[in-house]
């Protein structure tokens, strides 16, 4: 496995559309609107997904807010989700770091979210949304959109709403 430093900075920022793409992908299909994701300078080999934020903030006593936690711990873990199906393309397959960090920066997101849930474990719990969001980003329309959004992304190396609500139209996907 090469180190992370020896991967090319283009297969390094290609990843990261992907990660960001996984975000993008899985939060438009649990409804939330984003505005805007891009690829850090100089390089795009870290980034950042910003979705509009709620209008109002969590009760751990209502179950519609407990459920809007996991899908936002579900939305987080997309990231490597989205990332490890570049890795898995041939594009990526060679280059394939082994256990990736990107995902360090999703997990202490998290934290609220399984401050608020307080499962006992919080492993299972990030394991059965990391489920959910492979589950998503498989559906065959999701990967068109995915692969779509992620290569906007690396080109472009920021994309909007209108943008990403296209991608996902191209793939034939529409919200309810």
């Amino acid at each position: 496995m090469p180190k992370l430093a020896a991967i090319p900075p283009a297969i390094r920022r290609a990843a990261c559309a992907a990660h960001e793409a996984g975000h993008i992908v899985v939060g438009w299909h649990h409804g939330r609107a984003i505005t805007h994701a891009w690829l850090r300078p100089p390089q795009g080999v870290s980034g950042e997904t910003c979705f509009e934020p709620y209008r109002r903030g969590f009760d751990a006593r209502s179950a519609q807010d407990r459920k809007r936690a996991e899908i936002e711990i579900t939305i987080l873990a997309a990231g490597h989700c989205g990332e490890m199906l570049y890795w898995n393309e041939p594009a990526g397959l060679k280059w394939y770091p082994g256990a990736i960090e990107s995902h360090a920066d999703d997990l202490a997101q998290m934290q609220p979210f399984l401050a608020l849930l307080q499962p006992e474990q919080a492993e299972p719990l990030r394991a059965r949304c990391e489920r959910a969001a492979t589950a998503i980003l498989y559906r065959p329309a999701v990967r068109a959109a995915h692969a779509a959004i992620a290569a906007r992304l690396d080109a472009q190396g920021r994309i909007g709403r209108d943008e990403v609500e296209a991608a996902m139209q191209g793939a034939g996907l529409t919200r309810d």
